[in-house]
């Protein structure tokens, strides 16, 4: 312990009697367990632990959690006093009451000009998010809401101060209307050594132009994890996979277009991924281009590959991959008693590939999601898990309307059914990978499922999980109501 520091412990008697004399690291060191929030309430304690609290090595990974856009852009001011050299910076569940309380004054629309403003009349108002960027930029000016100004030159300065420690920006479900701020200027100019980028559930479209995805594509070079739901087009995916040559995570997700409604990744776009070997965690969300049909070509392909070259030579080949009496030429034809309107054929086989480096070999993570675009069924799902055949975890997300929507004739009961059916595929599959897990745990089946199973019970492994009733998506009712007007 050097002499300046024991001369500023026992500074006073009061202090000197109420916290030992410890030398400063250990002191760095029992802080740094403490939260932000924590760390704001300590620093007024007393001198000794304010200035030891000043020190920036305490601030290198920061998490903003759950607070007021006012109280977020002082926490944000008070570390760019501290001049933190960050390392990790997350922004999660921080909103805004002005924001989501505001409405305007409907303006120059049609509805305007075919109903002009009579004296008594009500104006037609809407939420102050609802607009274009240059109409809210003009309304916040309006009511001199400042707070998008104000984060934005925080976060500059921050990002600044750490550009070359940053290596993790998460800005996750926020209400904050931050396409008003600067956000996209920070980590294109300040980003260079980002790693992990995360900007999701914020309330808006994410980064919505493919331009925005480029121009983060060649400014962070370093990126291994991009997540979120971003405007990536196949052009863009081709550019992100030839600049980081260290992406492992990836979301592809559909993404609205000012000219072509909605826009997404094709399959040639998602075969191209898998074929360059380097994504171990991937995530699609409701892509229209995922099919049983898609996927099965995707894996014959593979099967192709395996064939005509060096990898297949001298393999087995396996034909455990439950396919359809049909041939595949329905994706509910395992379950053809159940459809009249289906007549059998005769069965087909396919022979399959071992697990090689090959496309799909690669993807140890997969998370699918399925709303508006046309869900799997179990020739899918055997399908994909030998497109993927080093599976480690598995995520499944949809409920009863998309398959209702997409599939006529279809009642509760053969959904519950296929459920049954993929269930017990998917989780002989992923336990014959993985062995049993000892957090596995019995997957409940409805009282009229258990009654009616002739099968034991099959224990659900960790590393599936399937989430077949989630709630109807926004999306989803509005699609349902421009069915019922048509």
């Amino acid at each position: 312990m050097n002499r300046s520091t024991t001369s500023l412990i026992h500074h006073s008697a009061m202090e000197v009697d109420t916290f030992p004399a410890m030398p400063e690291n250990i002191w760095l060191d029992i802080f740094g367990y403490l939260t932000l929030r924590e760390k704001a309430k300590v620093t007024s304690t007393c001198r000794i632990w304010h200035r030891i609290l000043s020190d920036p090595s305490l601030y290198t990974h920061i998490t903003l959690d759950g607070m007021e856009f006012n109280t977020l852009v002082q926490c944000m001011q008070q570390l760019c006093r501290l001049a933190p050299r960050i390392k990790s910076f997350r922004i999660s569940h921080c909103f805004s009451h002005f924001i989501s309380k505001t409405t305007v004054p409907v303006q120059n629309t049609s509805i305007m000009h075919h109903f002009p403003q009579q004296p008594g009349m009500h104006s037609l108002y809407s939420h102050i998010t609802s607009f274009t960027l240059p109409r809210r930029r003009e309304e916040y000016r309006k009511l001199g809401f400042t707070l998008h100004q104000d984060f934005s030159r925080a976060l500059v300065r921050l990002m600044e101060q750490g550009q070359d420690t940053i290596k993790r920006l998460e800005i996750q479900d926020n209400f904050l209307d931050l396409e008003m701020t600067e956000l996209i200027f920070c980590i294109v100019r300040h980003g260079r050594h980002l790693e992990h980028l995360l900007y999701d559930g914020n309330h808006d479209g994410g980064f919505v132009a493919p331009e925005v995805v480029s121009a983060i594509t060649a400014a962070c070079p370093n990126i291994q994890s991009f997540r979120g739901q971003h405007a990536i087009s196949d052009t863009v995916l081709r550019r992100m996979m030839t600049g980081w040559e260290d992406l492992k995570s990836v979301t592809l997700a559909p993404y609205p277009s000012p000219t072509m409604g909605t826009k997404e990744v094709s399959q040639e776009g998602l075969w191209s991924l898998l074929e360059c070997g380097k994504v171990e965690s991937l995530e699609l969300l409701d892509l229209a281009c995922v099919t049983n049909e898609n996927i099965r070509n995707m894996m014959l392909r593979v099967k192709h590959m395996e064939a005509t070259s060096v990898v297949g030579l001298g393999l087995g080949l396996d034909r455990s991959l439950p396919l359809s009496p049909l041939g595949g030429s329905h994706p509910f034809a395992h379950l053809a008693s159940r459809f009249p309107s289906l007549t059998t054929s005769d069965e087909s086989s396919l022979s399959l590939p071992e697990a090689r480096s090959l496309p799909g070999a690669s993807v140890r993570h997969l998370t699918l999601t399925k709303y508006t675009s046309t869900p799997l069924t179990l020739p899918g799902f055997g399908a994909l898990l030998k497109l993927f055949p080093n599976l480690r975890t598995l995520k499944y997300a949809t409920n009863f309307f998309t398959y209702d929507r997409h599939f006529q004739g279809l009642t509760k009961e053969i959904y519950e059914e296929e459920i049954r059916l993929v269930e017990r595929m998917v989780q002989a599959e992923m336990l014959d990978r993985m062995g049993p897990s000892p957090a596995s745990s019995p997957v409940p089946l409805p009282p009229h499922m258990e009654q009616q199973s002739q099968f034991p019970f099959v224990s659900s492994p960790s590393n599936w999980k399937g989430e077949w009733h989630q709630p109807i998506t926004e999306e989803q009712r509005l699609r349902a109501g421009t069915m019922r007007s048509a």
